[in-house]
Order: structure tokens, then sequence, then C-alpha cells
């Protein structure tokens, strides 16, 4: 609906604008092209060979905006708007089979009926995204600009005020979630047969949030036309925007540097203290940051020079820094620290899932690396119950059980630290208390020529680079221990050297006091980085009788991570330091070339009657791309294993490259067609190295665990693509106001298949290696349409 008046003989004008739209979709195959969820947050990465369940996505939207412009005189003219939306949407499983079914007991089971969600290396099943949510977002959006004339300048400022309220509910890990890797000689889809999982991951406690945030900004901005042949673009804009709080005071956060120092780690904004939970203290800002706004100033400069004067050669160019506040992926990380909702998820712990959701017999206790505390029996709190018996205590390494220090460590509370569950035995999720938002400097510097007739050419560089984008990972792993250098590690009674690295002390053997950093930590940071530098060329022309344009882009786009995903790591390899995540972007294409053309063909154009209308009025449209594949890396889901818990980190790990070999070596060659079975050399690789070769021959049950790989990230590319869109119109003049248009639309028009980068390269699992199963892009798709214009 559109409302539009003037006043004061055109002085004021005021207009409003109302939208809604009720939309459902059912994903009958779950999530596997959904990319984002709710606040762009997903339990697990999301692939389209996932074996996902079904899937409910209902999303309710409201438009409303009100815009009032005021001329105070021919150059002064200010503008007022004011918008607010509000989205309901909600993603709900459907699952196939419920937990009552299977006989599954938790104590979350009032909340959801989906079963466990199964990870292997290279699929996953059951309900993606792993636990239904709902959210409300309501957002008021203030904006007020004036414009100025004067002279050869134009000059604009103004600010904007935008208020984001967001209610969610966010069941996250409710489900419980089983990890397969390769282990003990067998693949990750054998150990799945076997029932064999190598690691657990499950939560309970209190899922809703009010979530509220508020951003500022104002800017100037001086269009001039410094000369005839000369126009200036110059302009400041700061940004202040602030971090997420919870309007329920249900998030926390952990200071490792707290932890290290031997104080309380765990940070709750002051807000907490109204909760009333025996335990909880809080204190500083409720967004648990130092600070709760960042600041940034965003410089833009720009020029276009008519560099003869004549109108044939121009030259443009310009720079800028640019602020976007990231979505609520950041406090959702906040959301999941105990005790709101404590989540436990330990390597080779994979038999804890039934204390995570069972009730623990008293005469039975559960082993030493699962979950429990001696308030309250169930291992993990019910669903909706914020449990005082959670608090987390400051965690500290009491001893080995019978002296064994292969085994998996007891930990206690720090004595005199508040809380019951030493923080070791939590799933921790931490954010750096330094408040940061993502920015990006954009340049270019673009040659217009014209040809001659009508043809146009353009040269231009066009460069990016954003720091402060966000990532996942274990930065502090595990330190290796052997033999010849021994680790030693301080427990209750004194310290301890270990001399084997093994899968179950890798807690231990920990760098950071309070946390698991073998397998339960993980940072959710904003230092990640992106470079982005590009050729691009452009030859167009247009007449009347239609227009023809040939773009080619010749680029190279390098990242730390592609994903925004906030769940299980997104660093590659050695996770200490990004530097070895350091690779081509996921979406890099090196070439891309597009055409596209319209030609109105001539043929009985000057034809009058039935000729014309029949044989007359015919056109042809296009656009054809040929682009370069997709980068993709060759993994070792078994990799790391003495440094990290590759339950977390199995699909960012590297394999090896086998002797002899090289990475240029790795490729197979011929007809796409004959590579379908083989894209990839599995005899151009080899699984990673031991960590401790001499204390895996000493005790080869324990200590076999292994280095990272050496291969980088996204090394080889997919096969080449190319796509050919064609479409046939016919323009039909009815009366003087009237026409009617009948276009066949070809998509794909020579059914040309595409193929995908192969689906599974993990070398521990030689059978689906370097195996291309998957096209991208559509088969041919032939749609007809009518228009009638009047």
């Amino acid at each position: 609906t559109t409302w539009d008046r003037e006043f004061r003989g055109g002085n004021d004008k005021v207009g409003a604008r109302f939208f809604f739209s009720n939309a459902e979709s059912l994903l009958p195959f779950g999530a596997g092209g959904l990319q984002a969820s709710l606040g762009g947050t997903l339990a697990s990465s999301i692939s389209a060979t996932d074996l996902n369940f079904p899937y409910d996505l209902p999303v309710n939207t409201r438009f409303f905006s009100v815009d009032e412009t005021h001329m105070f005189s021919l150059n002064l003219v200010n503008d007022f708007r004011f918008g607010y939306v509000r989205i309901n949407n909600s993603l709900i499983n459907s699952p196939p089979v419920t937990a009552d079914d299977l006989g599954i007991i938790r104590p979350t089971n009032n909340i959801t009926q989906s079963i466990y969600k199964f990870s292997l290396s290279s699929f996953q099943i059951g309900p993606t995204p792993p636990a239904d949510q709902f959210q409300t977002q309501n957002n008021y959006n203030f904006v007020d600009n004036m414009s100025w004339v004067h002279g050869a300048h134009i000059v604009r400022f103004g600010g904007d005020y935008t208020r984001v309220n967001l209610d969610k509910l966010f069941p996250q890990t409710f489900n419980g979630q089983l990890f397969f890797g390769a282990q003990g000689g067998f693949s990750d889809f054998q150990n799945f047969l076997q029932g064999a999982a190598t690691g657990s991951f499950g939560g309970g406690g209190i899922f809703n949030h009010k979530y509220r945030n508020n951003d500022y900004g104002l800017f100037v901005q001086d269009d001039w036309k410094a000369r005839p042949d000369l126009t200036l673009n110059l302009g400041l804009r700061t940004e202040v925007l602030g971090a997420f709080y919870d309007d329920l005071c249900h998030i926390g956060n952990f200071d490792p540097q707290l932890a290290n120092s031997g104080e309380y780690p765990l940070v709750y904004g002051g807000c907490a203290n109204k909760l009333g939970v025996a335990g909880l203290t809080g204190s500083g800002n409720n967004t648990t940051y130092k600070n709760n706004y960042a600041t940034g100033w965003g410089p833009r400069v720009g020029f276009a020079w008519d560099i003869f004067g004549r109108h044939t050669t121009t030259l443009r160019g310009g720079y800028g820094i640019y602020y976007v506040r990231e979505d609520v992926g950041t406090v959702d990380q906040l959301s999941f620290q105990a005790p709101f909702l404590p989540i436990a998820g330990l390597p080779n712990a994979a038999g804890c899932l039934s204390q995570f959701f069972a009730p623990v017999d008293p005469s039975n206790p559960p082993p030493p690396q699962c979950l429990s505390n001696g308030v309250n029996l169930n291992a993990l709190p019910a669903a909706g119950t914020l449990d005082p018996g959670f608090v987390p205590c400051l965690g500290t390494l009491l001893d080995f059980p019978g002296g064994d220090t292969r085994t998996f460590p007891n930990f206690g509370c720090a004595g005199g630290s508040a809380g019951l569950v030493p923080s070791n035995l939590l799933f921790v999720l931490t954010v750096p208390r330094r408040f940061q938002v993502p920015s990006t400097q954009q340049w270019n510097l673009t040659l217009q020529r014209d040809l001659g007739k009508n043809w146009v050419l353009e040269v231009g560089y066009v460069g990016t680079h954003a720091l402060h984008l966000r990532e996942t990972r274990t930065n502090i792993q595990a330190a290796l221990a052997t033999s010849l250098h021994p680790l030693t590690v301080q427990t209750a009674n004194g310290p301890v050297q270990l001399t084997e690295s093994t899968v179950s002390n890798g807690p231990a053997r920990s760098n950071l006091t309070g946390v698991n950093g073998y397998g339960g930590f993980q940072i959710f940071a904003n230092d990640a980085y992106s470079h982005y530098n590009s050729l691009q060329t452009t030859l167009s022309r247009r007449w009347g009788a239609g227009y023809f344009q040939g773009a080619y882009t010749f680029s190279k786009s390098t990242d730390a991570t592609s994903s925004g995903n906030t769940a299980l790591n997104t660093a590659f390899n050695d996770e200490s330091d990004l530097k070895f995540s350091r690779g081509l972007s996921d979406f890099d294409r090196k070439h891309r070339l597009s055409v596209s053309y319209r030609y109105d063909l001539p043929f009985f154009a000057g034809a009058q009657g039935f000729k014309r209308t029949v044989l007359g009025g015919w056109s042809v449209s296009g656009i054809t791309i040929f682009q370069s594949g997709t980068p993709f890396s060759v993994l070792d889901s078994a990799a790391g294993s003495a440094y990290l818990a590759t339950f977390l980190s199995f699909a960012a790990l590297g394999a090896d490259l086998a002797p002899g070999r090289t990475v240029s070596s790795g490729l197979t060659h011929g007809d796409i067609h004959s590579r379908l079975d083989g894209y990839v050399d599995l005899n151009n690789f080899t699984t990673a190295s031991l960590a401790d070769p001499a204390g895996c021959q000493a005790d080869p049950s324990n200590a076999c665990t292994t280095n990272f790989g050496t291969l980088g990230r996204n090394i080889y590319r997919g096969p080449f693509q190319q796509n050919w869109d064609f479409s046939l119109i016919k323009n039909f003049r009815l009366t003087e106001r009237q026409n009617m248009r009948f276009t066949v639309d070809f998509f794909n028009i020579w059914n040309h298949a595409n193929f995908a980068s192969p689906s599974s390269n993990d070398v521990e699992n030689p059978g689906a290696f370097g195996k291309i199963v998957s096209t991208v892009g559509n088969p041919r798709l032939i749609q007809l349409s009518l228009r009638w214009a009047f």
C-alpha cells in the first residue's frame, strides 16, 4: 500500500508505504540448500550431500515506512525517513523418526522430539539445523539527510539511528550430536555402521533471549565540480555500532587472561545478580565486553576526469572504508555458556551421551571424562531450567586415574572457586572482550574510452581488503608430549611429566588453565581477513536495434576463512596461528567471461498487416558465461590428533603428499567425463605422519597420534564451467497503448553438464576419494511467458 501527498504548494511531501507477506517453505530433504539460519547461525556446516530430515520454514514479514521531504529553498532540502520492519520466522524440524520411537530419554524431550544428529567426515544424517528455532525481530530506523546546493558544490549531511529488538528461542544443542571420524583402522562410515562414535556433543538449560542493539551513524559528503572536466567526491562517515546484549541476561563469556592468572574466568553482566542464582555473580557491562560500542571512521574519496575534455576518454577512481555490524552470531555463542545452556562435548567420549541425557546412577558414577555434578543427578539440566548446580567453577587438574598419565585426567574445582562444575568438563565458548566490527576497504581505477560507432571499452582495476571478519577455532590446542621432550603439567598434588601424546590425555596438555583445549574450547573471534584484486574489462555497444556487452574478469580472492559459520572450526590445519588457514577463497574464480546481448531482427520490420503481425517483431537475447571452477582442498580427517580432537575439526585438516609427488601431479588429466571417477589421484597423497614415532612404537595402543598435514587450503580447482541461456521474443503491437510480448526462454539451452568439485577429498575415505558425483546449475529448462502491457 502506498500513500503520497503534497502540502504548502509542494514545499512539503509526505509518503507512506506498508507491505506484508506470509510465506512458508517445506524443505523435504532438509536444509541442504540453506546456507544460513536465524541470525546466520548453524549448529554445524551444511552441505548439499547431507541426508537431512524435512524442515518447515514459515516467515511472516511486516514493513512500514514514512517519508517527509521539506524544501527550505531551491538549494536546501531536508528528507526525514522512519522505517519499521517486523520479521517472525522459524525453523521447525519435521522428523520422520522421533526420540520416543527410538527410546531416547533426555531432559530436553519436552522441547524437541528430534533424534540425535549423526556427523561423518563427508556428510551428515539427521535434523539440520539440529534444533527448532523461533524468533521475532523488530527493527526501528530513523534517518535524516540534508542536501545543500552551493555553486559548484552539492553537499549532503545527516545521520541515522537503528534499534534492533530480537526475541529468540534457541535450543540449538538440545537434540545431541554424535561424531564419527576415522579411528582404530576404520573409516568414518565403518565406525558409523558399528555405532563406534568418536565424539559426542549435547546441551540443556534455558534458551530464551531478548537481544537488543543500538547503532548510530553520521556522514557528510561534498560532490564538487572542481573544473568542467573534473568532479571530486569527498566524504566522511562515522559509525558507532553497539554490541548485542540480552535483556534477560542469559549470556556469559570466558576470559582466558583471567584463567591464566588463576582468577575466576567466567564473565557475566551485572544484570546476572538479579537472577538470584546461588554462586552466579555478575559485574561490568551486560554485553560481557569491556566496551559496549565500536567506532569506525570511513573516508570516501572519488573522482571522474574527462582527460581530453571531449567526453571520449574518462578516468574514474574511488576509495572508501565501510563498516557493517555483524549478525547475532556472536551473542548466540555467549548464550551457550553455563549455567544458562551448558554444553558437554568431548573427544573419545561417545559413551557419555547417555550420561548427558539420562539420570546418573549414584551407585555407578560416570567415567571421569563425562560431565556430572553433585547437586542435580541429571548430567545436563532440563530444558527451560536455570539450574544452580551448573554454575561452573575454575577447573583444575587433580590427577590421573591410577597415576597413568596416558588416560583422561580427573578435574575438580580450584580451591576457593565458586561453582560446582569444573570448567574443563564443559564446552567453553569465548569471545574476545574487545568489541570490534568488520570493515572493508574498497578501491577502483577505471579507464573508459568511446571507440566510436556506439562502442565503449572499459578497463579497470578493482580491489577490496576486509578486516575483523569472524572465524571460529581452537587457538589453544594441546601441546605435544614425547619421551624426548616431556611436557610438565601442574596437578593438585604437584607437577607431573607427560611423555606420550594420547587422545585421552589431550585435555591435560591444554595450554590454558581451566579449559580443555583439546576438544572443549573454541574462540569466536573477529580476526579473519580477505583480499580481492581483479582486472575487469568490458566492451559494450548500444544501438537502436539492441545491445551487446562482453565482460572479462581476471581475479584472485584469498582469505583466512570463506564462511561465517558460527559452529565447529572454520580454521585449517594448525589452529594456533590463523596464517595456516590462508588460501584461495572457496568462491574464487580466476577467469570469468560473460557475454550478454539482445537484437531486434530486421525481417519484415517495415511490413504491414498480417505479415508484420506474424513475421515481424521478433527479437533474440541471451547470456553466455565461461568461468573457472571453484577451489577445494585434499583432507585427512585423522590428521592432527595429537593436538586437536578430530571430531571437532575433521573437515579442515590437510593431507600430505606421497614421497616423490608434487601438488601439480595430484590432478588427473583428460576429458572431464573420463575423470569423474578420479578427478584427483589418491596415490599422490598419504596420511599425516606420526607426531611421535618412537612413542607409537613403544605404545601402539595409545601413542600413535598424528601431526597436521602439510598441504594447504584450497590448492586445487574444480572443473571449468559454461552456461548458455537464450530467449526468443515476439512483440505484438495491439493498439497505440497496448502491447503483448510472447517469450520462450531456454535456460542451459545445450543441456550442458557443469560438474562440481569432488564431494569427498578425504584420504581416510579412499572409496569415495576424488570422485565427482554432482553437477552445479540446472539442466535445460524451457519457460514460456506472455506479457500484456497497457
